[in-house]
């Protein structure tokens, strides 16, 4: 009599792909909880190590990218279409890619003040990443689909806010900054972090598409 509690041989194909989403997501999160540690950190030495980190887990994301497009050939059977996955773990990874940014702006540029703004800015970039995070975990459920849609349309409130905090930042820096070199810089990275929150949108858009195709 066969064993009811003996386990298939092959792996749950649709499991490997949501461990892979699940995984890029949350490495997403830990940079952005890494560059809200670095803009609030009391010493450079701080700042400078929560920088290192946020490159290393950077490569963490390519690899983990990388995996999805390689598994995504190979496997017979998947949660959704090649092309979605593909573009989900992309969209994903140019998060990473804008934290990155973001990150190296203010530490190449040695700004001289970390002001407010990027506080503000850099604690968006954390609550836009912790709510993607929620959203791609629940997809692991696509029955869960007003829930994703939920969280994806409190992504884009979080994003309009950034908008507003880049916005009125540049407009400062336009009637104050009177150094054009400490200008560019300022207006760089402020960028660079709003583009951050961007990003989570635009992975927002890819989700959105995946629930009406599959739902």
């Amino acid at each position: 009599m066969k064993s009811t509690n003996s386990k298939s041989i092959f792996p749950n194909s649709n499991q490997v792909f949501y461990d892979l989403f699940n995984s890029a997501v949350a490495n997403v999160t830990e940079m952005a909880r890494l560059l809200n540690e670095a803009v609030n950190a009391p010493t450079s030495y701080e700042q400078k190590f929560n920088f290192a980190h946020i490159d290393k887990l950077k490569f963490k994301s390519y690899e983990i990218t990388h995996r999805v497009f390689s598994e995504s050939g190979k496997m017979l059977i998947s949660p959704f279409n090649r092309k979605d996955m593909c573009d989900l773990a992309s969209a994903i990874d140019d998060v990473a890619d804008r934290i990155t940014m973001a990150a190296r702006r203010i530490n190449l540029y040695n700004v001289p003040v970390i002001t407010q703004p990027m506080i503000d800015l850099s604690a968006l970039i954390l609550k836009t990443s912790t709510e993607l995070e929620k959203a791609v975990n629940a997809m692991n459920n696509l029955s869960k689909s007003s829930e994703i849609f939920e969280l994806c349309s409190n992504i884009k409130k979080l994003e309009a806010q950034a908008d507003s905090v880049h916005n009125k930042a540049f407009a400062d820096l336009l009637n104050n900054e009177k150094d054009p070199i400490e200008l560019i810089k300022y207006t760089d990275v402020f960028a660079a972090m709003e583009t951050a929150t961007d990003s989570c949108e635009d992975t927002t858009l890819i989700i959105e598409s995946i629930l009406i195709k599959n739902g």
